[in-house]
């Protein structure tokens, strides 16, 4: 499947957004797909060429109650809205609304007739940072919730109303600033309730809630950083997924499993079963984690136990490659 990007670029000291590869939808209009909504929503929003360079430019560029593409699409994710101009040249987590710059919002191209295209919503990456976020885990996320709200409404009415409230607008399948007031309404409830994440789904901060707290949550100081680090330790101690994790790298590793911290080899020092200390850990920061994200093996770092012990020694983390360095 063809897939194209929409790109961030200074242009006169204003933020412009343009596709690459520059002739992949030039003269198409755009639809999104959102199809674990299962929505498509005219973007009102056409690709062309001025002064030889490729363009996105609204239908009606005067029209603030409709979103340019890259907008549009955070809106219905329930993600903060972008900024057009990057004057801080920084990025701080959580996210919040005009605090970062999108670098990058990539898209399959589902189908292209010539007049129009529609396009499925991949990834979005933050400028001046390395952080990426999986749209369509985020939109099964939403989904989720959509078919949850009398369980979300049993313990957070006013949460359930505004994820209702969200669907409806979507539903809509229109172009318009109200997806963006229903999800900054979700936002603000769900910090409120569980503190400032970029969490996309209410269901998967509940469930993270109820469990039991970790010892990694001892120093942490506020709601969302003690959750996040909930979320976090459980998912590093999935015996399951550590195991799927251990086995990917150890067939990269010609059959070897080693600390990637220290460099320590346990089957060699200890034998057999040396491989016993060797743990995943989870190398997203704990600031940067999304929640409703399916965590990746390549996400995961094998490290032995001591030196796992640690990288959660300080708050925020160590690194894997700041450990390296002290051994």
């Amino acid at each position: 499947m063809t897939t194209c990007s929409v790109r961030w670029r200074s242009s006169g000291g204003r933020g412009e957004f343009e596709y690459v590869p520059a002739d992949s939808l030039e003269d198409r209009d755009i639809n999104v797909l959102f199809e674990p909504l299962s929505l498509t929503i005219p973007a009102e929003v056409r690709a062309i060429k001025a002064q030889g360079k490729p363009r996105l430019r609204k239908f009606d560029k005067n029209n603030r109650k409709k979103f340019h593409l890259p907008q549009l699409v955070m809106a219905v994710a329930r993600l903060p809205e972008p900024a057009r101009e990057d004057t801080a040249h920084a990025v701080a987590f959580p996210l919040q609304n005009k605090s970062f710059v999108m670098d990058a919002m990539d898209f399959d191209i589902i189908e292209d007739d010539g007049i129009t295209a529609t396009l499925a919503p991949l990834r979005v990456s933050i400028r001046n940072s390395d952080f990426q976020i999986e749209l369509q885990d985020r939109f099964k996320a939403i989904a989720v919730d959509l078919a949850s709200i009398p369980s979300i409404a049993a313990k957070h009415p006013a949460l359930a109303a505004a994820v209702e409230a969200h669907g409806v607008e979507i539903a809509k399948a229109v172009n318009s600033v109200e997806i963006r007031k229903a999800a900054d309404r979700i936002n603000a409830i769900q910090a409120e309730i569980f503190g400032m994440t970029n969490a996309g789904s209410a269901v998967t901060l509940e469930d993270a809630a109820a469990k039991p707290e970790t010892d990694l949550e001892e120093e942490i100081v506020g709601k969302e950083g003690r959750l996040l680090t909930r979320i976090h330790a459980y998912k590093e101690r999935d015996r399951v997924f550590a195991a799927r994790a251990k086995k990917y790298y150890r067939d990269k590793n010609g059959g070897k499993l080693t600390c990637e911290a220290c460099g320590l080899d346990p089957v060699a020092l200890y034998g057999p079963d040396g491989e016993r200390c060797i743990e995943a850990h989870h190398k997203v920061p704990i600031e940067e984690l999304q929640p409703d994200s399916i965590t990746r093996v390549d996400e995961m770092a094998m490290v032995c136990a001591s030196c796992h012990r640690i990288i959660h020694s300080k708050k925020p983390c160590l690194t894997v490659d700041e450990v390296r360095k002290a051994s």
